[in-house]
């Protein structure tokens, strides 16, 4: 493919109204603080210039030591260079490791591996089956193990600060090693203030030890009604599915694994209690007291997907060294 035929430029309103439908996420150049889009055309000596490709990149404000890139080019133009040259157009404008996510073995990954993309990290979800007797029984070996010290209590019941401050506490030290975040004041509207109004208050569970939280489970808002356990099957219980997160708030705490335990036993009867018969837990392999608890119960890994870092910046100079 001659490169002489491939044209960048900034995508425009334009761009999105005629092609949209082409690319899943085609936006304008500028349309977010801090983003370039770009497309990509080809020329076409029978119908001129044709956009083949779009991409964007930019800065992740909760996690500042990598930017967001992400490009598509139209099925039919893979293969033929046209990613690699977009991709190293969109580095331009980036002096960092880059960031991308896929599935294993997906085209998206097969493709940024060959730019020389490693997995920082692989995060399946981990869908625990919430109707089996042996979940029960665990739940109640985790009540009847548990030091009395502490208590489960649903969101509602905790002034809405102190459940964002916890939230804001537990990301921070989930990501320090891995995917280290922005400051306190800059994380917090995102992964404490938006996390807490993404989570159900009334099924998301805390516990709470001499008036501080020390563990949280969020229960996302959407899927099944597990107020009245009413499915779309029409029936209660009849394959109702909910998806959340959990860890402690401050992992070197003295009871932290188990007042893990117990957050997690409260929010599995709670569901169990309502019809719900699996919950999909978005946990990561590094979370030191929810992994291994995980590990315990009948469980199936499901959808996992690679979190991929692209060489930017200095290694991308550091690769490119003859």
């Amino acid at each position: 493919m001659n490169s002489r035929s491939r044209r960048f430029r900034p995508a425009t309103q334009t761009d999105a109204e005629r092609d949209g439908h082409r690319f899943e996420w085609l936006k304008p150049d500028g349309w977010r603080t801090g983003f370039r889009a770009l497309v990509l055309e080809l020329a076409d000596p029978d119908a001129g210039a044709r956009v083949i490709g779009v991409g964007r990149i930019g800065p992740n404000p909760v996690h500042p030591g990598r930017d967001l890139v992400e490009l598509e080019i139209a099925p039919e133009h893979r293969r033929h260079g046209h990613g690699t040259a977009l991709l190293h157009e969109l580095g331009k404008y980036s002096n960092k490791p880059l960031f991308n996510k896929a599935a294993p073995g997906s085209e998206r990954e097969l493709f940024l591996r060959t730019l020389g993309a490693v997995t920082y990290l692989e995060v399946p979800l981990l869908r625990l089956d919430v109707a089996a007797e042996r979940t029960a029984r665990w739940a109640a070996a985790v009540h009847e193990g548990h030091d009395g010290g502490a208590r489960a209590v649903p969101w509602s019941d905790l002034p809405r600060e102190q459940v964002i401050d916890a939230l804001t506490d537990r990301y921070l030290w989930q990501h320090a090693s891995w995917s280290p975040t922005a400051a306190r004041d800059v994380v917090r509207p995102v992964v404490g203030e938006e996390f807490y109004e993404d989570s159900s208050h009334e099924h998301s569970i805390a516990v709470v030890r001499d008036g501080q939280i020390t563990a949280l489970a969020d229960l996302y808002r959407g899927g099944a009604d597990v107020e009245d356990g009413e499915g779309s099957a029409g029936g209660r219980g009849a394959g109702l599915s909910r998806e959340g997160s959990l860890e402690a708030v401050d992992a070197a705490a003295p009871h932290a694994r188990a007042d893990v335990a117990l957050c997690l036993a409260a929010l599995l009867e709670q569901l169990r209690a309502v019809g719900v018969t699996s919950l999909d837990l978005d946990n990561h392999p590094t979370d030191p007291h929810t992994a291994p608890l995980l590990a315990t119960l009948d469980r199936e890994e499901v959808d996992p997907v690679h979190l991929l870092e692209i060489p930017g910046g200095l290694t991308a100079v550091l690769r490119e060294l003859p």
